[in-house]
């Protein structure tokens, strides 16, 4: 269907209109040729299955095989018609999109238990198919995304995403695009495969909302219960309106799903596909302590010019030092973002993506190439080391300016010793006021932080007119961000990591 799209655009151009000619055939071209060998990718598959069971002595083997041929034969060229079709087509299209390209190390498998549900309520009807066998078939589909091994050609990628290397984040439960509570059996049937299922996979989400039934509540519970930390809980009477207020029309937030690890996305209409930056927060205080300088990279100065930290007076030099810093990063973070953006379209392509976004096919353009017209560009930058932050700023706060236990000068080299003889002072950094135990004396100084950075992000627009929220999503990334700092006044020592995520900085919530 979508080739035969894509082959009707192509016929309705008037052969003398060189923009269409230029701008949009060669798009349309890629998409047929990508649809050609996927069927051909199948088609293999289907031959690869007859070839074996030629060869097949086991005659219940042998079925099976002949099924997977004839099951390959068909989709996914042709609409699915079983629950076993739909399966098999969802995987050969996800696995083709791993070869096109490797965004943020996900595939989303968006809201299966929606699309999958027609197949799955008609076969049990039917009698075509027990829930059983259709938890079997799930659990094929996990044991596949399992197997995939991503491959980083960027040295030092690895550390940042070895803890977490891939995540195919699958939404279930939430609501209709009418505002009705979407939950059904199948639902029901991936929380039972997720409990039964000794893998990480698949990057289960699932959509609570206000009319949420109580069964489907006890079995997200039920499963949470397993430790595995699934699966993540989105909060739809937060996300819906949040995406209300960026332009979404009310059955398009209504009908959001997860992608990558915890970004909330709108089918059909989002646009960003280029990652974001990441702003190390343990970074700017080893700059606010060292008039813009990290151990790291040597003598040279890579933030600004905030003067010598002995002589600020009070924590409101200390707190401006900071926000100096953090504009200046910011900076940065926002140029290389704009560069990722608009570079992309002169080196890469993904027609298979593209093919599959209504709007990329109605203006005939890849997403990569964008602004797509009608698309909506809703980024955001993630922030690493929050807690790092928040408590080096509030030892220095207690230690130097209020209690004047310490003076900036002890404490600065203290830190560049890496407390190596300095132990007292650092057991009193790190007894000082922490992030995480409900203390207002600490977390006013992460809302502060968080303000700041809102602040900033509020200023730019992204190179397709977006606007950047603020995140907190590590990954494993803190591990290497902590092992180019030096020591920090929360206690924290060189190399160590930083505190992961939103979270408080390890060890510290003791409440």
């Amino acid at each position: 269907g979508i080739r035969e799209e894509a082959q009707e655009k192509l016929a309705s151009f008037d052969l003398l209109d060189a923009k269409a000619q230029v701008e949009k055939a060669p798009f349309l071209n890629a998409v047929i040729l990508v649809c050609d060998a996927i069927v051909g990718f199948a088609a293999r598959y289907a031959e690869l299955a007859r070839r074996m069971a030629e060869g097949e002595t086991d005659g219940e083997r042998k079925r099976e095989l002949l099924e997977i041929a004839e099951i390959c034969d068909r989709v996914p060229e042709h609409p699915a018609r079983t629950f076993r079709e739909a399966v098999q087509s969802q995987w050969l299209i996800q696995t083709v999109s791993r070869l096109e390209q490797r965004i943020g190390g996900t595939v989303g498998n968006g809201r299966i238990d929606q699309y999958l549900y027609p197949f799955y309520k008609q076969d049990i009807e039917q009698g075509r198919i027990t829930s059983d066998e259709a938890l079997e078939l799930l659990a094929c589909l996990w044991i596949g995304m399992a197997r995939n091994v991503e491959i980083y050609t960027t040295a030092g990628d690895l550390s940042y995403t070895e803890g977490y290397a891939h995540w195919e984040a699958t939404t279930i439960g939430g609501q209709t695009k009418e505002g009705r509570d979407a939950t059904n059996e199948l639902s029901h049937l991936m929380l039972r495969s997720k409990r039964e299922f000794p893998l990480n996979y698949p990057d289960l989400a699932a959509r609570i909302h206000a009319q949420t039934p109580d069964s489907f509540l006890h079995a997200v519970c039920q499963t949470i219960k397993e430790g595995t930390g699934f699966p993540k809980l989105f909060f739809d009477e937060e996300i819906i309106p949040l995406f209300l207020a960026k332009g979404a029309a009310t059955d398009e937030a209504n009908d959001y799903c997860i992608a990558g690890c915890t970004e909330a996305k709108l089918l059909n209409r989002d646009g960003v596909t280029t990652g974001c930056a990441w702003a190390n927060l343990g970074a700017l205080v080893e700059m606010v302590l060292h008039d813009g300088r990290v151990k790291f990279a040597g003598d040279g100065r890579v933030g600004v010019a905030t003067g010598d930290p002995r002589e600020f007076t009070c924590f409101d030099d200390l707190w401006n030092a900071f926000r100096l810093q953090a504009e200046n990063m910011m900076k940065h973070v926002f140029i290389q973002q704009y560069v990722a953006d608009t570079l992309k379209s002169k080196y890469i392509a993904s027609p298979l993506c593209s093919m599959l976004h209504d709007l990329c096919m109605k203006e005939c353009k890849d997403m990569h190439a964008g602004p797509v017209d009608g698309a909506l560009y809703l980024g955001f930058v993630d922030t690493l080391g929050f807690g790092t932050a928040i408590d080096s700023l509030a030892a220095i706060k207690k230690l130097v300016f209020d209690e004047k236990k310490l003076t900036m000068a002890q404490l600065v080299e203290a830190t560049d010793a890496d407390f190596q003889g300095k132990e007292a002072i650092r057991q009193m950094c790190l007894n000082a006021p922490k992030y995480g135990n409900g203390d207002a004396y600490a977390d006013s100084i992460g809302r502060d932080i968080e303000e700041l950075f809102i602040h900033l992000t509020r200023r730019h627009k992204s190179a397709f007119g977006g606007e950047l929220d603020v995140r907190y999503v590590t990954i494993t990334a803190h591990i290497p961000f902590g092992a180019v700092l030096g020591a920090t006044p929360d206690g924290r020592k060189a190399g160590e990591p930083v505190a992961e995520g939103v979270s408080p900085s390890q060890g510290a919530d003791r409440k």
